[in-house]
Order: C-alpha cells, then structure tokens, then sequence
C-alpha cells in the first residue's frame, strides 16, 4: 500500500480519514518553506554545539536531536499549533479525551553517513493497548526537502492495523516519505516508521511532534523544556497544548491550578475543547435520571 500524498488545499475531513485508514498520510508544502528556513536558522547554534560522542542504537551516531524546541526556535510555534495540525488531531484524538497535549517535540538533523534508524512505534511510551483507541499522533514537517536519498522518514503503511505492539507485520514493505521542504507527514502513533539512511552529502532537517490523549502524561515534561516564562510568550492554544490547562470540566478535571502563573488557561481556548466528553455524573444528573 503507497504513501498517500495531498495538496496542503486538501480539507482536514480529508487528511484525517487518510491517516486513519493507512496510518500515514503526506499534506505537501503545508508551511511555507521561508518559516522552515527561519526554524532551521534559529536551531543552527544549537544543533552546532550538539555532540555527538554519547551515540545510540536508536538515535543514531550521526544525527543531531534538540528537544528544548520552543525555547531556541520560537518561530516552531507556528508549525506546533498549524490549523490542519489541530483540526486532524480533534478527530483522532477527541473521540476519547476532552483535550489533548504535546507530548514530545524534537528537532531532528540527520546527518550524511548516518545509517536507518530501526523501525518501531511510538505509542509504546504507555503501557496500554487498546483496539480502536489511538493515544497519540505525530507530525513530521519538512525543514529540507526530504527525499529516499537524504534519509526521509520511512514509514509502513498500513501497519497500524497490527494491534498489538508484539505482533510484527512485514518491515520490509517500508516507504520513504519524499516531499518538498515545508510539507508535514502525519502519522498515528501506532503505526511502524523511522528515519532512513542518509546517503546524500548533505544533512536533512526535520521537526517532529506528537499529540498525545489529554489524560496521558507527556513523555517529555513541558513543563521543564518551557517552564511558565518561556510557554507565556505564545498564545492560549499553544500555552494549552503545553499543557497549561486543566483536562476535563466541572469537578471532573485533571491538572488543575488554583495559584498564579503566567501561562495557565483556565478555560480550554478551542471549543472543542471545551465539551463535557468523559465527564462523570453529577449529583443533579443522577437525581434528574431518577426523576427526583
């Protein structure tokens, strides 16, 4: 089963109907590739300094990652909270939270020589399973153009078919994500991707974030990598997606804060956010469903 690749004019009904059907799915040049040029500039010193003497199996000996996004490149913010970004992640992921959050944001520059990352999925961060419930997405964007030469994600389609983590599908049909730079790559967390080997003479650059059930915990801690001065720079969606907002409604809620802090969103900035979804019963519910 190929990659799916879209037109960045393709509805998010669309994109997020692709995903959940094939695990995977390509909206070509979603940003424009001038923000990309901008994120990588504003990355360059850090990813410059970053050492490469602690290599590892699954990270690579080659390959440059920055986890502290948001407080080096704040130009990345756009890409974090881009609207198809949002409006794909309230279909997957709202059917079984009230608000969801970023998980992890990594700035990833793989360089020449480095050879394929293994395969793997992310969800298995939880340890939970459950057919029919997605408990996170990722969005990889393209910071360079991304081509089977450079080391462009590999992904197998359909994989996430495959319910439990243990059991296997056939690796070998792997697809490498070739698209211009600018263009996003979303991604169920269930679903068997990694980086590939770059062949190129050149590094490739890429920014990659997940999306995980509001009632998870994060698997970096936000509130660490963009404590309340570096998260309060941005907007009340980006602020909640942080993770500065309680999950849930009325006495139901997760998270909750009763101080002082720059950055905390009392009341979820996006509508849909805001729904009763997963509330428990009231003492009135229970009364009214008595007739009392």
């Amino acid at each position: 089963m190929p990659l799916t690749y879209l037109d960045r004019t393709a509805d998010t009904d669309t994109v997020a109907a692709v995903l959940r059907r094939d695990g995977a799915v390509a909206v070509n040049s979603l940003a424009d590739p001038e923000l990309a040029d901008t994120i990588v500039s504003e990355l360059r010193p850090e990813l410059d300094a970053f050492g490469l003497d602690n290599p590892s199996d699954f990270g690579g000996d080659r390959t440059r990652r920055i986890k502290n996004v948001l407080t080096v490149a704040p130009s990345a913010a756009r890409l974090m909270e881009h609207d198809m970004v949002v409006g794909v992640a309230d279909d997957i992921l709202l059917p079984n939270c009230a608000t969801y959050q970023i998980g992890s944001t990594d700035a990833i520059e793989v360089l020449p020589g480095q050879s394929a990352q293994a395969l793997h999925r992310d969800d298995t961060t939880y340890p939970i399973e459950m057919a029919g419930m997605e408990l996170q997405i990722g969005v990889m964007w393209a910071l360079d153009d991304f081509s089977m030469e450079n080391g462009g994600t590999r992904v197998v389609v359909g994989s996430h078919r495959f319910i439990r983590s243990w059991h296997l599908p056939d690796l070998s049909g792997w697809e490498a994500a070739v698209m211009p730079k600018g263009s996003a790559l979303f991604y169920l967390g269930s679903i068997w991707h990694g980086a590939g080997e770059n062949l190129s003479n050149a590094p490739r650059a890429g920014l990659v974030t997940t999306y995980s059930l509001g009632w998870l915990r994060q698997e970096y801690n936000q509130y660490l990598y963009n404590p309340p001065e570096v998260a309060a720079r941005f907007g009340p969606r980006l602020k909640a997606l942080l993770g500065y907002t309680p999950h849930g409604s009325g006495d139901d809620r997760l998270g909750t804060f009763g101080g002082d802090c720059p950055a905390w969103i009392e009341t979820p900035p996006e509508p849909t956010w805001q729904d009763n979804r997963g509330r428990g019963a009231t003492a009135a519910d229970v009364e009214a469903q008595a007739g009392v």
